[in-house]
Protein backbone atom coordinates (compact mmCIF):
# COMPACT_ATOMS: atom_id res chain seq x y z
CA UNK A 1 0.00 0.00 0.00
CA UNK A 2 1.38 3.22 -1.14
CA UNK A 3 2.07 5.87 1.77
CA UNK A 4 0.08 9.22 1.93
CA UNK A 5 3.24 11.36 0.92
CA UNK A 6 4.27 9.09 -1.42
CA UNK A 7 1.00 9.56 -3.38
CA UNK A 8 1.50 13.18 -2.52
CA UNK A 9 4.66 12.95 -3.90
CA UNK A 10 3.42 11.57 -7.58
CA UNK A 11 0.61 13.87 -8.08
CA UNK A 12 3.05 16.64 -7.35
CA UNK A 13 5.50 15.38 -9.54
CA UNK A 14 2.56 14.86 -11.78
CA UNK A 15 1.14 18.53 -11.76
CA UNK A 16 5.03 19.52 -12.31
CA UNK A 17 5.19 17.41 -15.74
CA UNK A 18 1.88 18.76 -17.04
CA UNK A 19 2.49 22.70 -15.87
CA UNK A 20 6.26 21.82 -17.81
CA UNK A 21 4.67 20.41 -20.88
CA UNK A 22 2.55 23.24 -21.08
CA UNK A 23 5.12 25.59 -20.78
CA UNK A 24 7.03 24.01 -23.42
CA UNK A 25 4.64 24.11 -25.80
CA UNK A 26 3.09 27.72 -24.99
CA UNK A 27 6.65 28.74 -25.57
CA UNK A 28 7.40 27.05 -28.27
CA UNK A 29 3.83 28.84 -29.91
CA UNK A 30 5.00 32.16 -29.39
CA UNK A 31 8.41 31.66 -30.74
CA UNK A 32 7.06 30.73 -33.92
CA UNK A 33 4.66 33.27 -33.83
CA UNK A 34 7.26 35.60 -33.34
CA UNK A 35 9.48 33.76 -36.21
CA UNK A 36 6.61 34.57 -38.38
CA UNK A 37 6.06 37.80 -37.40
CA UNK A 38 9.63 38.77 -37.93
CA UNK A 39 9.40 37.46 -41.05
CA UNK A 40 6.93 39.16 -42.46
CA UNK A 41 7.88 42.35 -41.36
CA UNK A 42 11.35 42.03 -43.18
CA UNK A 43 9.44 41.45 -45.97
CA UNK A 44 6.99 44.67 -45.74
CA UNK A 45 10.15 46.37 -44.91
CA UNK A 46 12.40 45.31 -47.91
CA UNK A 47 8.94 45.73 -50.57
CA UNK A 48 9.29 49.37 -48.69
CA UNK A 49 12.96 49.94 -49.17
CA UNK A 50 12.38 48.67 -52.75
CA UNK A 51 9.30 51.42 -53.61
CA UNK A 52 11.62 53.82 -51.91
CA UNK A 53 14.87 53.22 -54.25
CA UNK A 54 12.57 52.80 -57.61
CA UNK A 55 11.08 56.51 -56.24
CA UNK A 56 14.09 57.90 -55.37
CA UNK A 57 15.61 56.59 -58.87
CA UNK A 58 12.81 58.33 -60.70
CA UNK A 59 13.34 61.31 -58.97
CA UNK A 60 16.80 61.68 -59.20
CA UNK A 61 16.43 61.41 -63.08
CA UNK A 62 13.91 64.10 -63.39
CA UNK A 63 16.20 66.37 -62.13
CA UNK A 64 19.06 65.26 -63.72
CA UNK A 65 16.44 65.94 -67.08
CA UNK A 66 15.18 69.56 -65.71
CA UNK A 67 19.34 70.48 -64.77
CA UNK A 68 20.23 69.84 -68.73
CA UNK A 69 17.29 71.48 -69.78
CA UNK A 70 17.61 74.85 -67.43
CA UNK A 71 21.26 74.42 -66.53
CA UNK A 72 21.12 78.34 -65.39
CA UNK A 73 18.05 77.52 -62.92
CA UNK A 74 19.53 74.39 -61.90
CA UNK A 75 22.91 76.43 -60.91
CA UNK A 76 20.28 79.08 -58.93
CA UNK A 77 18.38 76.44 -57.07
CA UNK A 78 21.65 74.34 -56.28
CA UNK A 79 23.05 77.87 -54.56
CA UNK A 80 19.60 79.02 -52.86
CA UNK A 81 19.38 74.92 -51.61
CA UNK A 82 23.36 75.67 -50.26
CA UNK A 83 23.07 78.86 -48.93
CA UNK A 84 19.57 77.50 -46.85
CA UNK A 85 21.55 74.74 -45.78
CA UNK A 86 24.72 76.71 -44.85
CA UNK A 87 22.81 79.12 -42.86
CA UNK A 88 20.74 76.57 -40.95
CA UNK A 89 24.62 74.75 -40.22
CA UNK A 90 25.88 77.99 -38.95
CA UNK A 91 22.79 78.81 -36.26
CA UNK A 92 22.43 75.53 -35.10
CA UNK A 93 25.88 75.27 -34.36
CA UNK A 94 26.61 78.49 -32.62
CA UNK A 95 23.57 77.45 -30.43
CA UNK A 96 25.93 74.82 -29.00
Amino acid sequence: MASPTSSSSDSFNKINGAAQDFKNRAQQGAESALDRFSSEAGERLGAIASQLSDSTSQYVEEGRKFVKENPERGIAIAAGVGAVVGTLLTLALRRK
